[in-house]
């Protein structure tokens, strides 16, 4: 079933191509069973060590312990917050993850992770995005904190590494997902992420962003480092993060702006996590950090980083208008920057709005402009249109000669001039214009006509376009999530044992049912003897109603044997100690 109408509707084009529909009937009653046991025990721990907000947040949000979410019912929910949810087809890059944020709208990944990777997995799963992220959403000074968050992460500047280390991961946590994948698939994704990782110059303001994010939406702690609850998503959806993350082994320390010079591995545990004293010091911290980016500083830094980002790229002038593309050059170096070069596509907008004729289809192979004060020691952007008369030439009142401080020269004939509202200079046209500076060409009158931006400087640069119709429009796919899914041989006979369970339980109190379950027990341990969830699961049925002792501690036995021979991938002492405690004595 889709979202709502009205969340779509708030999904701007150019997004459009990530959404996806859930498809509830592929789940499976494996897939279910997952789900159940792992927001069992974290229901079980949570609610005395999660932020208050988590326990109420779980149903006010659409997310129900015993059964996988509708993520059309959790958007429905989310209406009453201002938010919405969308489902999504795994992993999204991190850009317009952040666009969504900002939009208010809960990106989920329809797949949920298997069995064997019950405690963690790195790939996005409907676990982790909708028990994990959704719960504290109705708190409304975090939910600000996460629309800004996205505001500030959509213009962050990402590098060349940032996206191989993104292409990496995302193809490393899918094979670690894929029953299929072969152990040197895994070790070759496993080789190229740590190639991915090294070297480059130092961390981009995307990485920065993203190590932000992660010590604080994915594994934030809010109170003291002596006193404190749970908030990150990583934290409420993993049952080994939420459990290990109490290990005095595990530093608490207090949350700053620091805190993104510390870089994170996804793959294991974290050695420290960073506590917020409220949710009211994660805003000041993001300012902060904020405050160093070029969407803030603007001048050299930002052309710097718009250069290495190898990004589009929107650098806005001291007049107000704002120049979108690839930045490939800038002729005088960034701090004394003389006339900048883009590549193409590329557009000229004001107010976040492109000028009328002045998109992509305009300027397809790229732009270039001058910058700075003209020889006579006037700005451009200060002037208005009748002040060009002064550079005409004589005798040819819209033939104009610009002559720049930095040495650009520009000739042409003017053919429109638009000003902003205060009748400043924004934008000349010229026709046979030739722009050079000390011998070189940069625009040829055969190029067609030249757009002359008014500007001394660049106020301000942030990745992406100054109007999101800059890019191409993508129309909503079919894509249903999870993708289907056949199970065949071992893996369809067991899903066979799962409905049998199932059938067995819609009859709790029929005489037949402990022999049902003993004769289930004796066929998982000849044909299944690793399996550990359905097992656990007769277990819990059996507690639930206090019967079958003898063979509820059989299958205890079975299940603490399975545990000894896979400590670390089967969670099943924790999933005894909430039988314990849900059904003492019993």
């Amino acid at each position: 079933m889709p979202g709502s109408t009205a969340t779509r509707d708030r999904i701007p084009p150019h997004l459009r191509q990530y959404a996806a529909e859930q498809d509830y009937g592929a789940y499976d009653e494996i897939d279910q069973a997952v789900w159940r046991f792992i927001l069992l025990q974290t229901w079980a721990r949570l609610q005395h060590t999660a932020h208050p907000a988590y326990a109420r947040g779980l149903a006010q949000t659409g997310i129900d312990v015993e059964r996988i979410p509708r993520i059309s019912e959790m958007d429905r929910c989310l209406a009453a917050y201002g938010w919405g949810a969308v489902a999504v087809d795994g992993f999204i890059p991190p850009r317009a993850f952040q666009e969504f944020q900002a939009l208010g709208i809960l990106t989920i990944a329809g797949a949920i992770r298997t069995p064997e990777h019950l405690a963690y997995t790195p790939a996005p799963d409907i676990v982790h995005e909708s028990a994990g992220h959704a719960p504290i959403l109705p708190d409304p000074v975090y939910r600000e904190y996460l629309r800004r968050f996205g505001a500030i992460g959509a213009r962050a500047f990402s590098s060349p590494r940032d996206r191989h280390v993104y292409q990496a991961i995302h193809r490393l946590s899918e094979l670690k997902e894929d029953p299929a994948a072969e152990a040197s698939e895994i070790a070759e994704a496993d080789a190229d992420l740590v190639r991915a990782q090294q070297g480059g110059a130092g961390p981009s303001e995307a990485t920065l962003l993203s190590r932000l994010h992660w010590w604080t939406v994915e594994y934030g702690l809010v109170g003291t480092p002596a006193d404190y609850r749970l908030y990150g998503a990583g934290l409420l959806s993993s049952l080994g993060e939420s459990h290990f993350c109490h290990d005095p082994a595990v530093a608490k320390l207090p949350l700053s702006a620091a805190c993104v010079e510390t870089d994170y591995d996804i793959t294991k545990p974290q050695p420290q996590l960073f506590v917020a004293e409220d949710f009211e010091q994660l805003g000041d911290v993001l300012e902060e950090v904020a405050g160093g980016l070029a969407q803030e500083r603007g001048g050299a830094l930002a052309l710097e980083r718009a250069l290495a980002s190898e990004e589009v790229a929107t650098l806005e002038l001291d007049s107000g208008l704002a120049v979108t593309g690839v930045l490939t050059s800038v002729a005088g170096g960034s701090a004394e920057a003389a006339y900048l070069s883009l590549r193409g596509p590329c557009a000229l907008s004001r107010g976040g709005h492109i000028l009328d004729g002045h998109g992509p289809a305009a300027h397809p192979e790229g732009y270039g402009t001058p910058l700075g004060r003209l020889a006579e020691g006037e700005a451009l952007a200060r002037l208005g249109e009748a002040d060009l008369a002064r550079y005409a030439q004589p005798g040819r009142p819209r033939r104009l000669l610009l002559r720049y401080r930095s040495g650009v020269r520009v000739e042409g004939r003017l053919e429109r001039a638009l000003c902003d509202p205060e009748g400043r200079l924004l934008l000349l046209s010229l026709s046979d214009c030739t722009v050079e500076r000390g011998g070189e060409r940069l625009f040829d009158p055969s190029w067609g006509s030249y757009d002359l931006a008014a500007g001394e400087s660049v106020r301000a640069a942030r990745a992406g376009p100054a109007d999101p119709a800059f890019w191409p429009e993508s129309a909503f796919p079919s894509a249903r999530v999870p993708s289907a899914r056949e199970r065949s041989g071992a893996s369809r006979e067991l899903l066979g044992l799962y409905r049998e369970a199932l059938r067995l339980w819609e009859q709790p109190r029929a005489p037949e049912l402990v022999a049902g379950f003993e004769a289930l027990a004796a066929e998982l341990r000849r044909r299944f003897p690793d399996e550990w969830l359905l097992p656990w699961n007769l277990l819990e049925c059996l507690r639930k109603l206090s019967r079958g002792d003898a063979l509820a501690s059989a299958l205890r036995r079975d299940l603490l044997a399975i545990e000894a021979r896979f400590p670390r991938e089967a969670p099943i002492s924790t999933g005894l100690r909430t039988l314990d405690e849900r059904h003492p004595g019993a």
